[in-house]
């Protein structure tokens, strides 16, 4: 059984890659880049334990930058656009120091969700610190293995630790990856008893009915609206297109929440000896 990680308020401190003045997010959604350096100063034991070192400003550090000759409009919509989930792209260790004299393994909370997810760097694999096994294992507590520092290490530089492979067509990821399973069944009106339901006709679910409607056996067009804008469908048709919309798309989009972003630390040691370990690392991300 694996020590629990014990959160620290260790600062993390942030290092921008230079930007130009331009709006970082369009319709392509571009790849953007930070710079964080997590600063973890913990005991022997604490160490032990796995100590976690969090990004207290998170939602800034990763919101982009909004250019200033963007017209009133376009602020106002990048200003009330959530920034918490994106997709990360690549993670490189650009720099590291350890004064620890064992290897210490960085952990990152990469995944806001149970996407399989393939490293074109491969996984990293080691062996939990506990009392009970010896197995190896590439991810503790919800963090996800990414790189090992060894014992007084002062110097490596520009190692890709983490660069997906597979990612669905970012067609999908741009239709869809604002989406999750409650706002999939948002503005849905359901009434108890019956066996259909009104679905608004700009809603996913009308989209996907229209463009499958052979296979299902439904032709929406030659439904009547309701109210001027809801549709009538069979409720059992909307499920199943919400539930496999979301099981084999949205599901399967490997989200990170920004604003929980941290990492953890953990080596084999003990005892009340102090230690720092500090690890510099670029993320590459895009917004959905």
């Amino acid at each position: 059984m694996s020590r629990p990680a014990v959160p620290v308020s260790a600062a993390s401190k942030i290092q921008e890659a230079p930007t130009a003045d331009l709006a970082e997010v369009a319709a392509t959604s571009p790849e953007l880049v930070r710079r964080v350096v997590f600063e973890c100063n913990a005991t022997g034991a604490g160490l032990a334990n796995g100590r976690v070192v969090n990004i207290a400003n998170a939602s800034h550090v990763f919101a982009p930058h909004i250019s200033s000759d963007l017209s009133a409009e376009d602020k106002a919509a990048l200003s009330a656009k959530n920034f918490d989930q994106a997709i990360v792209t690549s993670m490189a260790l650009k720099s590291v120091s350890s004064s620890c004299p064992e290897v210490v393994t960085v952990g990152i909370n990469l995944f806001a969700n149970n996407a399989n997810v393939a490293n074109s760097k491969g996984w990293l694999y080691t062996q939990e610190v506990n009392d009970m096994s010896s197995n190896h294992a590439h991810s503790n507590e919800g963090f996800t293995n990414v790189v090992t520092i060894l014992p007084k290490e002062k110097h490596r530089t520009d190692q890709v630790v983490y660069h997906p492979e597979g990612l669905m067509n970012s067609r999908w990821i741009q239709e869809y990856g604002g989406y999750t399973l409650e706002k999939l069944h948002e503005g849905i009106t359901r009434f108890q008893g019956k066996d259909y339901c009104y679905v608004p006709d700009d809603h996913v679910v009308v989209s996907i009915i229209k463009n499958n409607w052979e296979s299902l056996g439904i032709n929406l067009n030659d439904e009547s609206m309701k109210e001027g804008e809801f549709l009538k469908v069979n409720k059992t048709v909307v499920d199943n297109c919400i539930n496999q919309l979301y099981s084999s798309v949205i599901s399967q989009i490997p989200y990170t929440s920004l604003s929980n972003l941290g990492a953890r630390f953990q080596a084999n040691t003990e005892g009340s000896t102090p230690y720092k370990v500090v690890a510099e690392v670029e993320f590459r991300y895009r917004f959905p």
